[in-house]
């Protein structure tokens, strides 16, 4: 019998501090030691018998059964295995040639090592070479000794003995040398079991030579020698067993005081090393997922020594999908796809998994990977140790970690990791405290963020929201506080200690403010996001967290509302927050009741003077506060869901003016505006022709109004719907044009029929020159894709023949008409005089039949 001991601590060192190349090197050195040893071997392949084949099978096979059924014993911290390899070594020596001993010994040891034991192939290949070499030293030993004469005393029995226990030295001394060579530093401390090991390794000499020296004497005493190995060996089975117990209950109680004195994230560092350490793993992972307020998520492995934060999400989805039992052993032969692909998030070879229990059941689970020393894989009483740690280490977090994880969670915004509501007020509020301290709170809303996660899902919107945190921490001091009260709310405290710094406050909020409405990038597409903000200045408006906030709301929505980006707070703001708040509370009966209804305001061809069509605007008569304007209500609209709902109550009543009109001869076209959620409604195509069929209006009747800025969402999808409703026959317009970029850069692939140019523009003809190339422009641009243009907002004879001169087709505005209910619309065709918009323009130099693209705008003077 002989005995290899590596302990745990040396095995640990060889794994994780040699790369695959030098070790193989080093074999391969090794390796060219022992055909070293065997070159200068006497009699290197001499043996008494002449044929070699059967001792070359016989010992291979002997060397394959004692590696398979080696013993392995934990005496104190170390592992050490005890092996009947030493039996067919002496024999091997005695009885064959130096080269076929050690050869046979490769070719047994090899396939027990790479597909019983599982090693490596690095490992296995460094194995092989040290079996080799071992073998072609002892050999050398015993030829030099005895030569080919077998011991004939009890001192030259010594010799075999002494062969054993140098090449056992070897064996011991090399795996401390090639971790010192990979590591190309000198370490003492490897050496330190050597001399216990020997003292080992002798003993079960002693008894291999009594074995040999007994069997080559008279072959059948073996049989009575044979009895105090079985009894030795059964004794040392029987304590392994006990030790084995003990020592696991033991562990048990060192892992459970190791956890006793520590409290949250240092309960997770603490456990992964004891883990790692019990179970002479190479890494150890504590994964969470989630609740269901999606708080109290923990990734943190311990890899190699090292201490990492992970993401738990894609290994715990894999792990529990395959964790049968309490504890669970993968290995990379597993067939199932799950437990593969965790493998290999791991990076390891082998793991031991076993669910976290929590109040909700299963939400996570502990791992341990690729197992050190003799063994490379774990071990059933392993597997069984581990279900008592996991245990022990679950109920700890489920008490301890995830509560202490919650806590923090309590005062931070998850997506983000900035502050939330509750840790911001209490800042705020500590803020206020110092006497000479002055400062701001802005509230931040995003504008159009709604439809970037409606039309490309909450992992964009989410995205969005975590590249503007990060602006606003970017632009923040340390002093600054940056939160997200929720959706895509934020809130900013600034703070200035000096009066230079409170005059400065102000070009800080607009920098802030510049910052945030910068284009984003998500998922390959540009957006261009608006932000509203809203400022309160203490101590000048309030002395107190709530009120600051409260008042930086009020003027955040006052921005919104307007379209101002930044507001700051002022008394008279005060004023029209209940009215704000009463108007959002009744939109949604008004839309049902009536009092929010259509007007229309007709279009005309400065052509030849007929009415062409009319554009339908919705209105809401408050019973208390008169008219609203569209500006104030359309986005309480919106921010109360019922986008969808108006949309759809304004073409219904658009296409049924068409019906009613064409019945009584006015051949006309009804328009209608759509916002940006509507061009992501991809219903909302089928639903036109559904109204359409219903009144049994030709889909021509229909026009759809569309801005530029509501392009900017998602284009290729409000592409997609535009061109559904194109396809029905429904003209589109663009609206408001020249006031936004997206359809300068897509307009070739806009299924548009006609251009509205903004009122803004037009206005100006009859004051500003340079508003005469814009317009000029536009008109070109039309003309060149064919499209027809109206002049919005034309409201006396000027600047209808301004556009005429400059080439538009037809005009909108309070010229010819203010919106009108569908009654007075019909009177009021029926009174209708073509020649009254043609005889405005009579007197003009150049007609609206006889136009030329060079005329010269800058000549047009208004009349005295």
């Amino acid at each position: 019998m002989r005995l290899r001991s590596i302990g745990q601590r040396v095995t640990a060192e060889l794994r994780r501090s040699s790369t695959r190349f030098r070790v193989l090197a080093y074999a391969g050195g090794l390796f060219a030691g022992g055909i070293a040893c065997l070159v200068i071997t006497p009699g290197v392949t001499q043996v008494p018998e002449r044929h070699w084949t059967l001792p070359f099978v016989v010992l291979a096979v002997a060397f394959a059964l004692a590696e398979a059924t080696a013993l392995h014993v934990e005496i104190r911290k170390e592992s050490h295995s005890l092996s009947l390899s030493g039996i067919p070594m002496m024999f091997g020596l005695l009885f064959t040639s130096p080269l076929l001993l050690a050869l046979a010994y490769v070719a047994g040891a090899a396939p027990t090592m790479r597909w019983i034991r599982k090693s490596d192939v690095t490992k296995t290949t460094w194995n092989c070479s040290l079996f080799f070499a071992e073998a072609a030293v002892a050999a050398l030993v015993v030829r030099t000794a005895l030569g080919t004469d077998l011991p004939s005393n009890a001192l030259e029995w010594c010799i075999p003995l002494a062969a054993v226990l140098v090449a056992e030295l070897m064996s011991l001394l090399a795996v401390p040398l090639v971790i010192m060579a990979v590591d190309v530093k000198f370490r003492p401390n490897l050496f330190a079991d050597v001399g216990q090991s020997q003292i080992l390794a002798a003993l079960a000499g002693t008894f291999t030579v009594i074995a040999v020296a007994v069997a080559t004497d008279s072959p059948a005493m073996l049989v009575f020698a044979a009895i105090p190995f079985a009894g030795v060996g059964f004794l040392l089975r029987v304590h392994g067993r006990l030790g084995q117990r003990y020592a696991e209950l033991q562990k048990l109680h060192r892992f459970t005081r190791a956890l006793a004195h520590e409290r949250g994230a240092r309960t997770i560092d603490t456990g992964l090393n004891e883990l790692a350490e019990i179970m002479r793993a190479t890494g150890a992972w504590v994964l969470v997922l989630p609740g269901d307020d999606q708080s109290g998520a923990t990734g943190r492995a311990l890899i190699d020594d090292t201490l990492r934060d992970v993401d738990p999400q894609p290994i715990v989805a894999s792990l529990l999908d395959v964790l049968d039992g309490r504890v669970a052993t993968i290995a990379a032969t597993d067939p199932r796809t799950a437990a593969r692909r965790a493998l290999r998030l791991l990076g390891a070879r082998e793991i031991l998994a076993a669910p976290i229990l929590g109040e909700a059941g299963r939400q996570g689970v502990l791992v341990v990977s690729d197992r050190l020393g003799m063994h490379d894989s774990f071990t059933t009483e392993e597997v069984g140790l581990f279900g008592s740690l996991a245990g022990t280490f679950s109920a700890r977090l489920t008490n301890d970690c995830l509560v202490e994880q919650l806590e923090i969670q309590a005062q931070h915004d998850a997506l983000t990791g900035l502050a939330n509501r509750l840790s911001f007020e209490v800042a705020v509020t500590s803020a206020l405290t110092s006497p000479d301290a002055r400062g701001v709170v802005a509230m931040v809303d995003l504008d159009r963020f709604k439809e970037i996660n409606d039309s490309l899902g909450h992992d964009a919107g989410d995205k969005l929201l975590i590249q503007v945190a990060e602006r606003l921490q970017a632009t923040a001091r340390a002093s600054d506080l940056v939160a997200r009260f929720g959706g895509d709310e934020f809130a900013i405290m600034l703070t200035a200690r000096t009066p230079q710094a409170a005059a400065e406050l102000a070009e800080r909020i607009e920098r802030l403010h510049a910052k945030v409405v910068e284009p984003i990038q998500l998922d390959g597409i540009t957006f261009e996001i608006g932000a509203s903000l809203g400022v309160a200045a203490w101590p000048e408006r309030g002395h107190d967290s709530n009120t600051l906030l409260r008042r930086a709301d009020t003027a955040m929505y006052h921005a919104k509302r307007n379209q101002l980006g930044t507001v700051w707070y002022s008394p008279d703001l005060d004023a029209d927050a209940p009215r704000r708040l009463d108007l959002y509370l009744s939109v949604r009966a008004a839309l049902e009741s009536g009092n929010i209804y259509v007007h229309y305001q007709p279009k005309a061809s400065i052509v030849d003077g007929r009415i062409t069509g009319a554009e339908t605007l919705v209105r809401w008569a408050h019973p208390s506060y008169g008219p609203i304007s569209p500006s104030e209500f359309v986005p309480l609209i919106e921010q109360a869901g019922l986008t969808g709902r108006l949309t759809r109550f304004v073409a219904r009543a658009a296409i049924n003016a068409a019906a009613q009109l064409a019945a009584d001869g006015h051949d006309l076209t009804f328009s209608i505006n759509l916002t940006a959620r509507d061009l992501l409604d991809r219903s909302l195509p089928n639903d036109l022709a559904e109204l359409l069929r219903d009144a049994q209006v030709e889909p021509g009747h229909l026009e759809i109004e569309i801005t530029e800025g509501a392009m900017v969402v998602d284009f290729e999808t409000s592409i997609s719907v535009l061109n559904q409703i194109r396809d029905l026959g429904v003209r589109v317009a663009i609206d408001d044009f020249g006031t936004g970029y997206a359809s300068l850069q897509h307009l070739h692939r806009l299924p548009v029929d006609q251009l509205k140019i903004d009122r803004s523009f037009i206005a100006r003809l009859a004051t500003d020159a340079s508003a005469v190339p814009i317009v000029q422009a536009s008109v070109s641009l039309a003309r060149d894709l064919g499209l027809t243009t109206v002049a919005e907002g034309v409201e006396d004879d000027f600047t209808l023949r301004m556009v005429s001169g400059l080439g538009c087709q037809q005009i909108q505005g309070f010229m010819l008409s203010r919106p009108m209910d569908l009654g007075t619309l019909a009177t009021w065709l029926e009174g209708w005089d073509p020649d009254r918009l043609l005889n405005r323009l009579i007197d003009y130099s150049i007609t609206s039949a006889d136009r030329s693209p060079t005329t010269e705008p800058s000549t047009m003077r208004r009349p005295r």
